[in-house]
Formats: structure tokens, C-alpha cells, sequence
């Protein structure tokens, strides 16, 4: 690696740390957008870092461990500041947490961060649903519930007033979204309203 080198652009041109980030921190709001709009989705860290550098135009030129924390760090900086929720509560680890890296996001939205591992993955699992709900995920039947990487359901987020009654012999019926359409390449929209591939 170049001294002062970070990454390299489309252009083939070696670039520092901010402007990496530049490109990623969009890429990376966007990427986690469309995930968010999708019940209980997440994306490992390994498939992030490749596809915010793939939409970014911007490869790293080392290992996403040396480089992904202070990414997912900034991505939560600007997301605070736009009103938009944890969206970097989405990216988990291979075992399904989001990790110690996570107290960096917690900062950013002036949460605590002296809170263990325990305390921190049900936050980010409270996370979660606040970004489904904000990007329009359709509601899983029984309710939005927080879950832990082992799938042990920790809280029920949805209120008495809300619940649809069921009974055995129905099936309640989740009313679909309508999906907007990018009007020049027409490809659906992700939740950001802005095209993935025109934009």
C-alpha cells in the first residue's frame, strides 16, 4: 500500500481514508435502505464491505477489518444527522451480532455504550425494527419482535390496538405495498426513493 494510500477510484488514482469514505457512506445508506425494507433482513459485514465498494467505485486497498468499523461509524453519523434510524444496526457478524463495533453507532445516535455484549445486541435488535418500520417493511405476521442472533425473541414492539384478530381456520391477509418505479430505467425504487442505478 502507497504511504498515505487508503483506496483506489474508478479512476485507478490512490485516495485517503475521507475520500473513500465519500463515496461509501452513500452507497452504504442506500445498500441498507433496500435491506430494511425487507422483514428481518440483514447483511453479513464481508458481503457490506464488498458491495459498498462495489457501488462506492472506491476498493480499499486493505482488509475490511482495518477499515469497516470506522466506516459503519461514519454511516451512522450521517444517518443520525438525517433523521434516518440505525441503519448500521442491519450489518452483523457471521454469528448474527452486531459487535463490539456496534457502541460506535450507539454513540452516534448519543445512545449508552457502556453496556455489555448482552445489552447491546438487544439494542440492535430493537434497531432493527425502528429501520424496518422506517422503511416500510411489511409487518411479519404476530408483530415485529426484537430478536437476539440465537432467534430468542426479546420484546413484542407492537401494541394491543394494532393487533389484527385471527383464528385458526383464517389467515390474515398483509395488505402489499406499492412499490415505486425509477421513471428512466423503470427498476423498482429503494425506500430512499432514489435509483440504485440512475443516480
Amino acid at each position: 500500500m502507497a504511504i498515505g494510500g487508503f483506496a483506489r477510484n474508478v479512476e485507478g488514482r490512490i485516495i485517503g481514508r475521507a475520500a473513500a469514505e465519500a463515496a461509501w457512506v452513500p452507497a452504504g445508506r442506500d445498500l441498507l435502505a433496500g435491506i430494511a425494507s425487507q422483514a428481518n433482513a440483514t447483511i453479513s459485514q464481508s458481503d457490506f464491505a464488498d458491495e459498498v465498494q462495489r457501488r462506492g467505485g472506491v476498493h480499499a486497498l486493505g482488509q475490511p477489518a482495518g477499515w469497516l468499523a470506522h466506516c459503519l461509524e461514519s454511516l451512522a453519523i450521517a444517518t443520525h444527522a438525517e433523521g434516518i434510524p440505525p441503519l448500521t444496526s442491519l450489518v452483523v457478524q457471521g454469528d448474527g451480532k452486531v459487535g463490539e463495533s456496534y457502541a460506535a453507532s450507539l454513540a452516534a445516535y448519543g445512545r449508552d455504550t457502556s453496556a455489555g455484549g448482552r445489552d447491546r445486541e438487544s439494542q440492535a435488535a430493537a434497531d432493527r425494527i425502528e429501520c424496518y418500520r422506517w422503511a416500510g417493511a411489511p409487518e411479519p405476521l404476530g408483530g415485529w419482535r426484537a430478536r437476539t442472533p440465537s432467534g430468542a425473541r426479546t420484546s413484542s414492539t407492537r401494541t394491543p390496538a394494532t393487533r389484527t384478530p385471527t383464528t385458526r381456520a383464517t389467515k390474515a391477509v398483509v395488505p402489499e405495498r406499492e412499490a415505486a418505479y425509477c421513471p428512466s430505467c423503470f427498476m423498482a425504487l429503494p425506500a430512499t426513493g432514489r435509483c440504485d442505478y440512475c443516480a
